[in-house]
């Protein structure tokens, strides 16, 4: 599940409702880092909370992870929150320490999240078993092109020297799992917000002497908007919990986060586009609210493989399977093995 009332994600939402008001991601991405927002994650230990004690963290329970990440999207937050989460816990299965600071991690040539203004990148090598941990220096940052304001980079670890590296016991299959269930999270919770913008607009925008939200064309939107929400956060929901069921084990939740994932991105266009047009020309404006969930959106659907590359490796799988292994899957959770 995505635990919103726990103590993790309380402390996030209350953080992120004080220090993240509307005006901080247009300001980031005019340049001015929210230096007072990220130093209050620091200093609540929040972002070692999917650390296990040994390494000075909390040990926090997955779903109240996915409920503090769920609340940094809710506010469009312009800092690598989820992305230092995460690179820290890789860490973590590897016995290292966490990150000095900010971090985001890099697997499978994807492009590397918020790369631009990390000041660590987690890598992951498949083939040889280990996590290993590099400086990622201002000077040495390759930007690509990237629809989310968060950007990105590409990062080539040859010829870097690692600040640490150690053999893991999780397998490739395993960190697609967990990636792909925190962008699952990160994703409903963009749609719920944009969502409610929406919603919000509609009821106080007035158009011929009446709200928006009366006309038939725009609740018909909004309806399979939110019919899209619902199945988004429910996708999310099943891959989160899957994920904390197989805690010492992601790779058993594999096939929840890839359906989440597959889902969730096609809820996409399905909610960008009626959410732009109830907005009209506001929608579009640099100033309003609704592109930092958009622009997120859209990325985060490419992002990792979209739904048409995970759709080929589910089907794959599944096509070699018996009908009674599907079922049992879908039924209890217990997919076929890889």
């Amino acid at each position: 599940m995505i635990n919103t009332e726990g103590m993790v994600a309380e402390t996030a939402a209350k953080i992120f409702t004080d220090l993240c008001g509307r005006e901080i991601p247009h300001q980031a991405e005019a340049g001015a880092y929210p230096q007072e927002l990220w130093d209050a994650l620091v200093e609540n230990g929040l972002l070692l909370a999917w650390v296990s004690e040994d390494n000075g963290g909390f040990a926090a329970e997955p779903d109240e992870i996915f409920g503090a990440i769920w609340a940094s999207v809710q506010a469009a937050s312009p800092v690598p929150f989820a992305e230092t989460l995460l690179a820290n816990h890789m860490l973590d299965q590897a016995g290292l320490a966490p990150a000095s600071g900010s971090a985001s991690f890099a697997f499978s040539g994807a492009d590397i999240p918020f790369g631009g203004q990390v000041e660590q990148i987690v890598l992951f090598d498949a083939k040889q078993g280990t996590i290993s941990l590099f400086d990622n220096p201002a000077d040495e940052r390759r930007h690509v092109d990237s629809l989310s304001p968060d950007g990105a980079t590409r990062f080539d670890p040859a010829g870097k020297a690692a600040l640490a590296s150690a053999k893991t016991n999780f397998t490739g299959r395993a960190f697609e799992a967990l990636i792909l269930t925190v962008r699952a999270v990160q994703m409903a919770s963009a749609i719920e917000a944009a969502l409610n913008l929406s919603i919000a607009h509609v009821s106080e925008r007035e158009q011929f002497g009446r709200p928006l939200s009366k006309f038939q064309a725009i609740q018909h939107q909004l309806a399979v908007a939110a019919s899209e929400s619902a199945a988004a956060t429910m996708a999310a929901t099943q891959a989160a919990s899957a994920c904390a069921r197989n805690g010492n084990d992601p790779a058993k939740a594999w096939h929840e986060a890839v359906i989440a994932k597959v889902q969730i991105s096609h809820s996409v266009e399905a909610v960008t586009v009626p959410f732009h047009q109830v907005h009209g020309a506001m929608g579009y404006t640099q100033e309003y609210d609704l592109h930092h969930y958009t622009r997120r959106l859209w990325a985060w659907r490419d992002a990792l493989g979209n739904e048409h590359h995970w759709s080929r490796l589910l089907g794959a799988e599944l096509a070699v399977a018996s009908p009674d292994q599907i079922w049992k899957g879908v039924t209890t959770g217990e997919w076929i093995a890889s």
